[in-house]
């Protein structure tokens, strides 16, 4: 049997295989014998037995043991001194420990990171169109030939000849603002983009196409 032996004033770091000891008799007196997770045996006093129970040490949970010699008046007397040694907390505890509130500093980092992230992405999203003001798009007058020609206001410039594409575009565009501002009016917010605005001037174009066949 492989049995530790105690030094003197000399902590030894256990862990029990099973809490309960066994009591064996000598002429030496009464021992608790321990079985070891190493597979060592140790021997020690009942009063140890106790601590152990005291303390509640579980099997494999390590503690430190140390025979301690005293000198009381003439004659050395042996004491035994147990420490318990803490275990790393349970998985539970420091993931309890990692859901806490986070402190003002970890908001205010946390959301300078989103507010960072939020005008990146809007950096990626394509630029809608600027709704151009009604008094910037000159108003548009009826030709000879079914067509549609802008109004140049200032001097006796003639006006400049507009095409069916260009007319489509203005019309789109200016339809876009006037619906946007409406809608904004009522409390309801609608943006026109890009592609929405190239749709509409293609139905515009269309139906000036019809309507000149007709």
């Amino acid at each position: 049997m492989n049995i530790l032996r105690f030094q003197v004033n000399t902590p030894v770091e256990v862990a029990l295989a099973s809490p309960r000891g066994k009591l064996i008799q000598g002429r030496y007196g009464d021992r608790m014998l321990f079985q070891l997770t190493d597979g060592r045996f140790m021997y020690v006093p009942p009063v140890v037995a106790t601590m152990i129970e005291e303390l509640a040490i579980a099997p494999g949970q390590h503690f430190e043991l140390c025979k301690t010699q005293l000198k009381k008046g003439q004659r050395p007397s042996i004491e035994w001194a147990l420490k318990r040694i803490d275990p790393e907390p349970p998985r539970d505890e420091v993931e309890g420990a990692a859901s806490e509130p986070e402190t003002p500093l970890e908001r205010d980092l946390r959301m300078s990171a989103e507010i960072a992230n939020a005008r990146k992405a809007a950096n990626e999203v394509p630029r809608e169109i600027t709704a151009i003001p009604d008094d910037a798009i000159p108003p548009f007058a009826p030709m000879a030939n079914g067509n549609t020609a802008a109004t140049i206001k200032d001097g006796n410039k003639p006006p400049l000849p507009s095409t069916k594409l260009e007319h489509a575009l203005k019309t789109a565009i200016s339809a876009a603002y006037n619906a946007e501002k409406y809608g904004t009016e009522l409390g309801y917010v609608v943006r026109f983009d890009a592609d929405a605005i190239k749709s509409m001037a293609i139905t515009v174009l269309i139906n000036m196409s019809e309507g000149g066949r007709r």
